[in-house]
Formats: C-alpha cells, sequence, structure tokens
C-alpha cells in the first residue's frame, strides 16, 4: 500500500472519530440540559403547590374578573404597593413572572411548562383586566415575561396545536359515558 493510501485512510479515520466525538458531545449536551431543565422545573412544581399559589390560582379563577368590575378594586390594582382584593392574584401572576423568565431564557421550554401548569394563556386572558389596569401606573415592564410566555405558547400552538399529546401515538379506546 503506498503511502498515499495510507494518508487518505489516516485522514477519514480521523474524520469519523471526529464525527463520533461530536455526535457523542452533542447528546451529552441535551441530557445535561434536561437535568438542568428539571432541576429548574422541581423548585417551581413544590412553589405552584404551596398554599399562597393555590389560593392565589383559586382567587383568579373564580372572583377576579368580577372584582374587577368593582371601581374600588381596580383603584386597588392602580395603587402603588397593590391593595385591597385584588391583591390575591398578585401570587399566582408572579409565579406566571417567574416562570415566564426562565422560559425566556431558554432555561425551560415552553412544552414542559405547559405539560405541568394551568396554561399561561389562560391565566393571561382571566388577567388581562389586572394586568392592563396595573400598568397604567408601572408601565408596559409589569408581568412582561409572562406576556413573552404567552406570545410564545400561542407561536406554539399555530405551529403544534393545542393538545400535548404526543403525535402519532395511538389513543386509548374509552367506553361511552353512562346516561
Amino acid at each position: 500500500m503506498s503511502a498515499e493510501w495510507l494518508t487518505a485512510i489516516a485522514s477519514l479515520l480521523t474524520l469519523v472519530i471526529f464525527a463520533v466525538a461530536a455526535f457523542a458531545a452533542l447528546r451529552q449536551i441535551r441530557h445535561m440540559r434536561s437535568g438542568n431543565q428539571v432541576a429548574a422545573l422541581l423548585p417551581l412544581v413544590e412553589r405552584y403547590r404551596e398554599a399562597e399559589v393555590q389560593a392565589s390560582l383559586n382567587y383568579v379563577l373564580s372572583s377576579l374578573r368580577t372584582d374587577m368590575e368593582d371601581p374600588e378594586v381596580r383603584d386597588g390594582v392602580r395603587a402603588i404597593p397593590v391593595h385591597g382584593k385584588a391583591t390575591a392574584a398578585l401570587g399566582i401572576f408572579n409565579f406566571y413572572e417567574s416562570i415566564g423568565a426562565l422560559v425566556c431564557a431558554n432555561t425551560l421550554d415552553l412544552e414542559l411548562v405547559l405539560r405541568y401548569f394551568n396554561t399561561p394563556l389562560d391565566m393571561w386572558t382571566i388577567g388581562e383586566q389586572y394586568i392592563a389596569v396595573s400598568r397604567e401606573t408601572r408601565g408596559d415592564e409589569v408581568f412582561e415575561n409572562f406576556e413573552a410566555m404567552v406570545v410564545l405558547q400561542q407561536d406554539f400552538e399555530r405551529r403544534h396545536g393545542v393538545s400535548m399529546y404526543p403525535k402519532g401515538m395511538r389513543r386509548l379506546v374509552l367506553p361511552p359515558p353512562r346516561p
């Protein structure tokens, strides 16, 4: 075998070794990213389960829209610091603001957030009046990470639909409901 052939074979083997090493490095990076996301997600899940956040969530889901029709409540939201009934909404909105910051910084995948928590879009829609009134005195920076996450969710849903069920996976057949 000539020297040219040996050089060509050595170069080809070097290329193969580098390709395998690059592939392994990419898989390791993906694995590390998953680990980092789990590390970021677990404290959020614990926070979400805390009584304060759950009470805030229940208030937003059951009473916020009605309360925002009351001028006194709206004045309390405009006030610095916020006071009155609607302070109960701050727990869940601040929670989503924190998650939005992590999603916008690419620390957490939006899809992971959508699988674990009430959808940001639903919470945003319910809280629109609260956020709008709050921004009258505090500016557009209030809940901007929450807003950005909602925009990302809308874009995600345009591309993938609203179902989080894995594409192509068979569905279980349910019996018909009883009358």
